[in-house]
């Protein structure tokens, strides 16, 4: 039967294509694969119906099957029909987000688009590779970018090859490091699900896994806030002894380690001192190089000066240790009346753990903090610094819990390597967002989650050969304004 004899309308009969049938079910048109096989009791050609592909409307067009998409089932041919796409955070990422798009340009030529688009697809999915051919399909980055919709072993062989050009990596993040700013350095772990990579060793974590893993190094800019590199350590090497080839790698001026309360030891301080490196090391609370008597005998504020942080008075002491290095104690006043209270308030929830004696042991401590440091900078800058750490913790955070970038499948290295790129990517957006609402003072109201779903409500639909802006909500729009997006509403 041919198409002007056929009962199915023609805006449901365009998207046919060889290897198709269209069905009409309860009122609604769907494409679906068949087969023909040869039926031996009859002795001829007989139909199977095969995977669902998506579904036809009138106003939409067609609309592929996700399961199917996700499985790799529909053909490529089928995406040009898609009439409805994501525009949002596409528009986010190429006009919002366009220092990165450049910078990646400058770096890795024409590779720089298909780097976008998995970057785009793994930031606001949090997908694996099989899932970027569909969302990349419902995508207006795609046109923006003027690429096709690519598959899962095309994305594969990307990251392939992005792996092994480590140099043009190193050229993109140099771009994000200024001259004399302070560039912090933390590491981190990622647990890796594979047997194939030689940088997956057993190494010991925080949560008390010996999993499989390998360490993430990041250096953070002081002065931008922004992630500014990173380099992938097996899971068995301790951060120390990596330390000074990162810096180096990284064309670095100056650069702060800033660890955690567990990382002292004498040791450790040995191999900072070996290798010429700056650090801030926080003390705990009970260790015998901390001198309480002052807070004791009520007399460390008479011998000690103080500066504002964040609307806090924070008194301050330098005691000067052998060997170039300086204690620095610290008393916020504000927080020690809240430690007071809160260790008083559990005597009574957790007598099992707390007790007076406990409390009379610990509350000359409360409220301070010692920084060890062989820096020579003002009380008031090593302090500054220091609490810069919490950014570098929420980066990770983001990583880990937002991005969901805390474990890995990947079973090649290079491949791995492209992948954690393109994390980096990421990363930097979700950064550059996060500034955006702590500096507009929208974070107690909207996450950056919220943020790019949001976004999403904003669509191009297809009609008459011309992509216009679908329906979205008032809320949205106003939203977009709040946040300074300058998208035209109008073309």
């Amino acid at each position: 039967m041919n198409k002007t004899n056929s009962p199915h309308p023609q805006w449901a009969l365009k998207h046919k294509k060889p290897g198709t049938e269209l069905r009409l079910l309860n009122g609604r048109y769907y494409l679906y694969e068949y087969k023909t096989h040869y039926d031996q009791v009859k002795k001829g050609p007989r139909k199977k119906t095969g995977a669902l592909l998506g579904s036809i409307t009138q106003e939409h067009g067609f609309v592929p099957s996700k399961k199917r998409m996700m499985e790799g089932v529909v053909h490529q041919k089928v995406f040009a029909h898609v009439r409805v796409k994501e525009y949002g955070v596409s528009w986010l990422v190429l006009y919002h987000l366009k220092q990165y798009c450049d910078v990646l340009k400058k770096s890795f030529g024409e590779d720089w688009k298909n780097l976008i688009a998995i970057a785009y697809c793994r930031f606001l999915y949090r997908c694996p590779l099989k899932s970027i051919p569909f969302h990349l399909a419902t995508s207006y980055l795609s046109e923006g970018l003027g690429i096709d919709s690519f598959t899962e072993k095309q994305a594969s062989g990307i990251l392939n090859r992005i792996g092994d050009q480590r140099d043009r990596m190193i050229d993109y993040m140099r771009a994000f490091i200024q001259k004399g700013d302070y560039v912090l350095m933390d590491a981190t772990n990622v647990i890796s699900h594979s047997q194939n990579i030689s940088l997956s060793k057993q190494g010991y974590s925080n949560n008390l896994s010996y999993d499989s893993q390998f360490n993430l190094l990041y250096l953070y800019s002081s002065q931008n806030r922004m992630p500014v590199y990173y380099r992938l350590l097996a899971g068995n090497i301790r951060e120390v002894k990596a330390f000074k080839n990162s810096i180096l790698e990284a064309g670095l001026d100056r650069a702060v380690i800033i660890a955690d309360k567990g990382f002292y030891s004498e040791r450790n301080i040995e191999l900072l001192f070996d290798e010429k490196l700056q650090f801030i090391i926080p003390l705990k609370r009970d260790n015998s190089m901390i001198d309480y008597q002052a807070m004791v005998n009520n007399t460390f504020k008479q011998s000690a000066s103080y500066f504002e942080h964040e609307k806090k008075s924070i008194w301050y002491r330098k005691t000067r240790i052998e060997n170039g290095l300086y204690l620095h104690l610290f008393l916020n006043e504000l927080l020690r009346v809240k430690e007071d209270s809160d260790y008083l308030t559990r005597i009574k929830t957790h007598p099992e753990s707390y007790s007076i004696d406990g409390y009379h042991e610990k509350r000359n401590r409360f409220g301070t903090l010692a920084l060890l440091t062989n820096l020579k900078d003002s009380d008031q800058v090593i302090y500054q610094i220091y609490k810069s750490r919490l950014s570098i913790e929420l980066m990770f955070d983001g990583m880990k819990n937002v991005l969901e970038a805390d474990h890995t499948y990947m079973q090649n290295e290079q491949t791995l390597q492209g992948w954690m790129f393109i994390n980096h990517i990421t990363l930097q957006w979700y950064q550059h967002l996060y500034i955006d609402l702590k500096d507009k003072g929208l974070l107690n109201k909207i996450s950056v989650n919220d943020y790019v779903q949001h976004l999403t409500d904003i669509k191009k639909i297809y009609i008459n050969e011309q992509w216009h802006f679908n329906e979205f909500t008032n809320y949205t729009k106003k939203l977009t304004l709040a946040l300074s997006l300058n998208i035209d509403f109008d073309q």
